[in-house]
């Protein structure tokens, strides 16, 4: 029987459609099992689902894809899906309650609020999360879970929302099954995986360069301060390689091997060939490719200020992430520009993945994150189904007399008997293979399998200690 549960998680971007499946112990920790990709080119601009039908088409295949993976018995019933786009910000909302004076202030009554405050009406836009910022209790600052006696409750929230219309375009793509549990903002699950503690209290810029939008979101004293999004990405970089009279395949191919956000060094003007035969002079891609990730950069820039915030806070610097965040010295050219430390963004090192996807973990931070975030079981277990003969005639079945009926009972009866002796003898010989090896272990010292008990205990202990909106 399986003690642990299934997690599914889908993401719709510009480019191509990840899914991702994996299995959460019961404290926690997530080993994944598999990711998939669909490509996708133009049935999503900026997060909205222009083309649902195409849309639709390629995730039913994703989730084939996925449910290869863990057998025709199981089946995928419900994914978490991450969502995004253009209009994706966070809004400051306040809450003030009174209460009876000496009233335990408990945390199911903040969740209670938090929840509520998610129902609350925005002309012309959705609440996607809640997420909370602070609490005082009879202007007292209330930290962790402990309850606080007061009268007074006033807690602030960034309210992160989208257009009304975001989510209903996501939400056509999932006709039938599998259902949706629940839509997830990726920014929010992104630097829930890619930002330590550690960073989230010191302070520090997380950025995720996608196709077609760049996402800035600011953390400090471990709570979110700013989330915005900037309508540009690596797709735009993409385009203006096009306007060298290359196709789109070419000009991608260009921009991913080589493209640069920065000089380094004298640069000499060669000739440079595609896959179709195609040719443009090296300076002439250095200069769009330049001209466009600057202009990226300026915005990202920019957001210092509107954020009110002074980089020097920034104790962890600057993260990037993102396929656009790929280009080659971008976080050199990030840090000359923005006047701040800048590193690529990773798998935090209390994760815990499977062997074979830790060396592509950086590439697929959004869906991990995704994955990370489920708490609900996404897969059923499909009933055996006992295949009849076919073309054979069914025999009349009559009815057992009370005699039969008595040595049938006693036949299973029997059978049970033996079924738990033999149970009985598979414990006990597990047991004392089991104190074997321990034994063996004690004198060899822990070996592989201990070495990998220990580091998912580790793993455990860090994820239950930690304090977050999921």
């Amino acid at each position: 029987m399986d003690t642990e549960r299934y997690i599914v998680a889908v993401e719709i971007g510009s480019s191509k459609i990840t899914g991702a499946i994996g299995t959460r112990s019961l404290k926690g920790v997530v080993t994944v099992l598999g990711v998939d990709t669909e490509p996708l080119t133009g049935s999503v601009k900026r997060g909205f689902v222009v083309n649902p039908d195409e849309v639709s088409s390629k995730v039913k295949r994703l989730i084939r894809k996925l449910n290869n993976r863990i057998g025709a018995s199981k089946k995928i019933k419900q994914v978490y899906v991450g969502i995004g786009g253009q209009s994706l910000h966070a809004e400051d909302h306040m809450i003030s309650r009174d209460y009876p004076e000496g009233t335990p202030i408990t945390e199911d009554i903040i969740k209670r609020l938090q929840e509520e405050a998610r129902e609350m009406p925005i002309a012309g836009a959705d609440i996607l999360e809640v997420v909370r910022t602070g609490v005082l209790v009879d202007d007292k600052p209330k930290s962790g879970r402990e309850e606080i006696e007061g009268s007074n409750l006033k807690m602030s929230l960034k309210l992160i929302v989208a257009r009304d219309d975001l989510k209903k375009s996501v939400f056509r793509c999932f006709s039938g099954e599998p259902s949706v549990v629940r839509y997830i903002p990726t920014t929010l699950s992104t630097a829930y995986v890619a930002l330590s503690n550690e960073d989230r209290q010191a302070g520090v810029m997380l950025v995720d360069f996608g196709a077609e939008t760049t996402t800035v979101s600011i953390y400090k004293d471990g709570l979110l301060r700013y989330l915005s999004t900037i309508p540009l990405g690596g797709y735009n970089i993409t385009c203006d390689i096009m306007t060298l009279k290359v196709t789109e395949p070419e000009a991608e191919s260009f921009k991913v091997r080589l493209g640069s956000a920065k000089v380094m060094g004298e640069e000499s003007n060669i000739t440079l060939r595609g896959e179709s035969s195609s040719e443009i002079k090296s300076l002439d891609l250095s200069k769009v490719v330049k001209a466009r990730i600057e202009e990226i950069v300026a915005n990202v820039n920019a957001h210092f200020e509107y954020a009110k915030c002074d980089r020097k806070s920034l104790g962890a610097g600057m993260v990037i992430v993102g396929g656009a965040s790929k280009l080659s010295n971008l976080a050199e050219l990030i840090a000359e520009k923005c006047d701040i430390r800048v590193r690529k963004g990773a798998l935090r090192q209390d994760m815990l993945l499977d062997v074979a996807s830790q060396s592509k973990s950086a590439d697929y931070l959004q869906i991990l994150g995704l994955l990370y975030c489920g708490k609900e079981n996404c897969v059923e277990v499909l009933p055996k189904v006992v295949d009849e003969p076919e073309d054979e005639p069914h025999e009349e079945v009559k009815p057992l007399s009370p005699k039969e009926k008595r040595a049938q009972e006693k036949a299973q009866e029997k059978a049970e008997q033996e079924r738990r002796k033999r149970e009985a003898a598979d414990a006990k010989r597990e047991e004392k293979e089991r104190k074997k090896r321990e034994k063996e272990e004690k004198v060899k010292g822990p070996g592989l399998f201990g070495k990998l008990k220990e580091m998912v205990k580790k793993a455990e202990n860090l994820l239950d200690d930690e304090n977050d909106n999921f």
